[in-house]
């Protein structure tokens, strides 16, 4: 069973020194890579075997459209296109601390979706509206040279969909947006979605993505999807909606929960462990960092305990 992470992480930020002020009259002064050190930091003492590099320079959607020709902020103003990488700095740099912490570390690739994107954004100019399938694909396209950039650099690639449990974007779109993004390129992909999930998992099957992840802790009528998922399942078992550390007992009671039911599931209860990554259920940029470290603290716990009882049957 790997951990891993969703993404986001709490941003510190550091006091400037005065060197720091004279850089950034210069622009020269990153005022975020201070955060993505902390984050990368925290998650590799904690356990992660698979983390992120924080996504600390903006919300999901303005990491994105900030830096893709048009948009204005959230604002579609012309045809959307990639301009250059937007993402690949920040692994880089988050894979080169990492490794100096421990070398068997790997980091993730984190795009948010087409939909997604498509869903929070103002449409003024080119598009119809926000669920213009052009404006989806278009958006997919442009996410698709972000990720031929990214797979240089990691093991796998998470793509956060979100809106496709709120049923406002049609399925088949999602689908060809996916495709769009993934295919024929030689990389895992995990597709995140959080809420309420098990109404449409059969849905969810038919992306072309190799892990569907999705969370358990907060959304305990998700535990359903696990007889029939037909992916590798990321599950989350840590509630990042809550600011209160759930105990070691309290994660591995929820992962021995999940496991049990996918005993049943004629997909994936052949290789158990090597069907299922352990990881929160969402972001924990909201989170107070003492808190978010903690529940990642315990959620390695409780994995490595798992995984030592199991060995301790064979």
């Amino acid at each position: 069973m790997i951990t891993t992470v969703v993404g986001s992480y709490p941003v510190v930020k550091k006091e400037e020194t005065f060197f720091d002020k004279v850089k950034k009259v210069f622009g020269l002064y990153d005022e975020y890579k201070y955060a993505i050190e902390k984050a990368v930091i925290d998650q590799v003492n904690a356990g992660i075997d698979i983390i992120s590099e924080g996504q600390v320079r903006g919300d999901m959607i303005e990491i994105f459209t900030n830096k893709m020709y048009g948009f204005d902020g959230k604002r579609v103003i012309g045809k959307i296109e990639f301009i250059e990488p937007i993402t690949v700095k920040d692994v880089l740099y988050a894979k080169n601390i990492a490794k100096k912490l421990n070398p068997k570390v790997e980091v993730k690739g984190i795009i948010t979706g087409p939909c997604t994107i498509s869903s929070s954004v103002r449409v003024e100019n080119y598009y119809t509206d926000n669920r213009d399938e052009n404006l989806i694909y278009d958006i997919a396209k442009a996410l698709r040279k972000e990720v031929e950039e990214l797979k240089k650099y990691v093991s796998i690639i998470q793509i956060d969909e979100p809106i496709l449990s709120t049923g406002l974007y049609d399925f088949d779109i999602a689908r060809k947006a996916i495709d769009i993004i993934v295919k024929d390129l030689n990389i895992k992909f995990a597709m995140h979605v959080c809420g309420n999930v098990y109404n449409i998992i059969e849905e969810l099957n038919k992306f072309n993505v190799d892990i569907l992840d999705h969370e358990f802790a907060s959304n305990r009528k998700n535990l359903d999807i696990l007889e029939s998922i037909k992916k590798k399942v990321g599950f989350g078992c840590v509630n990042t909606k809550v600011k209160s550390v759930e105990s070691v007992d309290e994660i591995k009671s929820l992962i021995e929960e999940g496991l049990e039911i996918l005993k049943n599931n004629e997909n994936l209860n052949k290789n158990l462990f090597e069907n299922i990554l352990i990881d929160p259920d969402c972001g924990m940029r909201l989170l107070p960092i003492d808190v978010a470290f903690n529940k990642l603290k315990n959620m390695v716990k409780a994995t490595k305990l798992i995984k030592s009882e199991f060995s301790s049957l064979l």
